[in-house]
């Protein structure tokens, strides 16, 4: 294989992978690491949670597995964050890559238990101390859509 030939290759290779990043990403809002976009009745609202008055979150959660799952971050009560907001019902979290957990009203508003805290690489993520597995922990976490 000549020289001309392989760099045609390389080529077609360097656009298909643009073409796929635009591909995937497409339909996703952009946000910064920290970000989280809340959706309530239609209207999107983006917080840096950087920029919120965090607090230190420790706790131990023992899993179903037996495995014990250590929290030292920096964080806030889900409840907190979604004070400004119009009543819900439910609430769904979504991470990046789709993954995603619903809560209802009355979970969230327990004390010290649902947490958006800042995870690896600073982003957000979804914990739940009162649960037994970690079904419902999100990480990266994209939106917390309001549901009626």
């Amino acid at each position: 294989m000549n020289k001309k030939t392989l760099l045609i290759i390389l080529a077609v290779l360097g656009v298909l992978a643009a073409v796929l990043a635009v591909v995937v990403s497409n339909g996703q809002p952009k946000k910064r690491a920290s970000e989280v976009i809340i959706t309530a009745e239609g209207t999107n609202v983006t917080y840096d949670l950087k920029t919120l008055d965090l607090t230190d979150v420790k706790a131990s959660v023992t899993r179903a597995n037996g495995k014990t799952l250590k929290i030292d971050a920096k964080g806030m009560e889900l409840k907190d964050i979604l004070k400004g907001f119009a009543k819900y019902d439910k609430v769904k979290v979504s991470a990046g890559d789709s993954y995603s957990a619903e809560l209802t009203y009355e979970e969230i508003n327990k004390d010290a238990d649902v947490y958006v805290i800042l995870g690896d690489g600073g982003k957000p993520r979804l914990i739940i101390l009162s649960d037994t597995d970690a079904k419902r922990d999100v990480k990266d976490v994209l939106t917390i859509e309001l549901i009626r």
